[in-house]
């Protein structure tokens, strides 16, 4: 049997964003309607496109019988942001939903690091069922604060890049930067995350 705490990171990606497959699923909708926006220049086309791709995602996963948290929960973010934009029949907001959640994060992270308690390291141990272990090794409390700064440091980068082009209105654009600093800035972090994470268990051991 694999060792909790060796498999926390391992298994970050898999358990937090349902893997590859998560991923991929979360940057379709997005896509589509970005797309459409542009080359259709349809605002309601590209809305109901997006929500009809981001529906017929969810339904795959309930057929497949796989894990539905993220699937579900990114439906949900869609389905606001769809409606916030057919409200307001501005295309910008499509993203801003996005750009409010990496506020959340990146404050919450910023606070836990600030008062020395690094959520990074609470949201690994709870995703092994050891919560607050890496708590008696000095070592993995400096890498796990780190590593809360990283994350602090991905979301801030995000909203300094997307807020000012949320504001002008420059759709395509911003639609582009979402993507790419989405899964992949996404993927890069989860990675200095286990490097770090594991070479202060390594010492450890």
């Amino acid at each position: 049997m694999s060792n909790p705490e060796n498999m926390g990171e391992k298994e970050l990606l898999n358990k937090a964003i349902g893997g590859w497959r998560g991923l991929i699923d979360s940057a379709l909708p997005s896509m589509l309607f970005i797309l459409i926006f542009v080359f259709q220049k349809n605002l309601n086309n590209a809305l109901i496109a997006a929500l009809v791709l981001g529906g017929a995602l969810l339904i795959i996963r309930l057929f497949e019988r796989k894990s539905l948290t993220q699937v579900f929960s990114g439906f949900i973010g869609l389905s606001i942001s769809v409606f916030l934009t057919w409200r307001t029949k501005d295309a910008s907001n499509f993203f801003l939903t996005g750009i409010v959640t990496n506020g959340i994060y990146g404050f919450f992270l910023l606070i836990s690091v600030l008062i020395r308690k690094p959520l990074i390291g609470y949201l690994v141990g709870s995703l092994v069922g050891d919560t607050s272990g890496w708590l008696k090794h000095p070592l993995l409390v400096r890498a796990y604060t780190t590593v809360t700064w990283l994350w602090v440091a991905v979301f801030g980068l995000r909203l300094l890049v997307q807020i000012p082009l949320y504001l002008n209105d420059n759709i395509a654009l911003l639609g582009t930067v979402k993507i790419f600093m989405g899964w992949p800035l996404y993927l890069f972090a989860v990675w200095l995350t286990y490097q770090i994470v594991q070479t202060a268990r390594a010492k450890i051991n």
